[in-house]
């Protein structure tokens, strides 16, 4: 076999204040060259002779060199958001390369990891650096019929270790990502007047709610109450997904009342600071898709749901790379969608355990997409789970 496509996927742990979180990191390379692409040489002979179907699995280390632990001023930080105001750096967080004046580091961003008076530290070396990796390779489809010879070689591991880690605690301190504007939004009316008219639409390609609903079906037990949390007229679950009931609980009457997937439906305002409208202990299982970035106080509604689910009960979220802007909050819209899942995983350290992360990325959008012309990669996804504890 000298090419195929291939679904690669990087499996790595990090420490948080609530114990070890488990990643796993997916992309889907698509013809690959098995001669002239760069991925480990160990990858290479194992794949030399796979089959359509078949896994191999390697052990990597020593993919990353260079950077280091460095210290500077604070005057070398010059870190603006989009509208003209200064950035305060803070220690955990990520920021791009270029807000820092004569540093560079091995990645697009480098890590703030001190703050001390007018003196930073940082990290300038790749955020899965100091994590232990673990790298396999699913054939999907073998493709033998050979390729354009004069492609230049593809960087599949540059592409895939372009963004993972950056959802890692440092040294398992939780990272620094509030302020008082953490959680404003550009639209501060009551949500019930933007999300009044019906959006009788999907928010991600078919390829992309395909990917999420294989992911929920992880989680979502066949006979079990599920909670589709801040939903609408789509709940993504896998095709054949079986459960108990699902629940919808969002803003829009009509929008659920399309969704031939529910079982039934509550409305509910989560930012306006109630408690759900249901009992303890209520639901096996519950998920958020497309939604979590809305909230303006995501901590209370994930203690919400850990109180209404019964205890070791999952909450998945699944989210992608857009958004509705007048109602996104401010922070979500500075963070790379890695260190998104970093501080969704924040929201799940007080009730939940057992957290987990994923991303999916590179797959085909399919060709009947309206945004194809633009883009034939589907949406990313991007997911953080956990179980509720009592």
């Amino acid at each position: 076999m000298s090419q195929a496509d291939l679904l690669l996927t990087l499996v790595w742990e990090s420490e948080t204040p609530a114990g070890r979180v488990r990643h796993r990191d997916h992309l889907f390379a698509a013809a690959v060259d098995l001669e002239k692409d760069r991925l480990p040489e160990a990858l290479k002979t194992a794949l030399a002779t796979a089959r359509a179907g078949e896994t191999v699995t390697v052990s990597v280390d020593g993919l990353f060199d260079g950077g280091g632990i460095l210290e500077t001023g604070r005057a070398a930080f010059q870190g603006r958001r989009a509208d003209g105001s200064a950035v305060t750096p803070k220690v955990g967080r990520f920021y791009p390369a270029p807000h820092f004046s004569g540093i560079s580091g091995t990645t697009a961003a480098i890590r703030c990891v001190g703050v001390d008076g007018d003196t930073l530290t940082l990290d300038t070396r790749h955020p899965l650096a100091d994590h232990r990796l673990c790298l396999s390779a699913k054939v999907v489809g073998s493709l033998d019929r050979g390729g354009a010879a004069d492609r230049p070689p593809v960087d599949w591991i540059g592409s895939l270790t372009n963004g993972p880690g950056l959802q890692a605690c440092w040294r398992g301190e939780a990272t620094a990502f509030l302020d008082d504007t953490a959680y404003a939004r550009p639209d501060e009316a009551a949500d019930p007047v933007f999300y009044g008219p019906p959006r009788i639409t999907a928010h991600l390609d078919s390829r992309a709610q395909q990917v999420v609903g294989n992911f929920y079906s992880g989680f979502i037990p066949e006979d079990g109450r599920v909670l589709d949390l801040m939903s609408s007229a789509h709940s993504n679950l896998a095709r054949g997904q079986r459960c108990g009931s699902l629940l919808g609980l969002g803003l829009n009457a009509p929008e659920m009342m399309a969704n031939e997937r529910l079982d039934g439906a509550a409305v509910s305002d989560l930012n306006a600071g109630g408690a759900m409208p249901f009992a303890d202990n209520a639901f096996n299982a519950a998920i958020c898709t497309v939604s979590i970035d809305y909230l303006t106080d995501p901590v209370r509604t994930v203690g919400e749901v850990a109180r209404v689910l019964k205890p070791g009960a999952p909450f998945a979220i699944a989210f992608s790379n857009r958004w509705f802007p007048p109602k996104v909050t401010r922070l979500w819209t500075e963070l790379d969608p890695f260190e998104q899942m970093a501080l969704v995983m924040q929201y799940f350290e007080r009730r939940f355990a057992d957290i987990e992360t994923a991303s999916f990325r590179g797959y085909p959008r399919p060709m009947d997409d309206p945004y194809y012309r633009y883009t034939m990669e589907a949406d990313p996804v991007f997911a953080v789970a956990g179980r509720a504890v009592p």
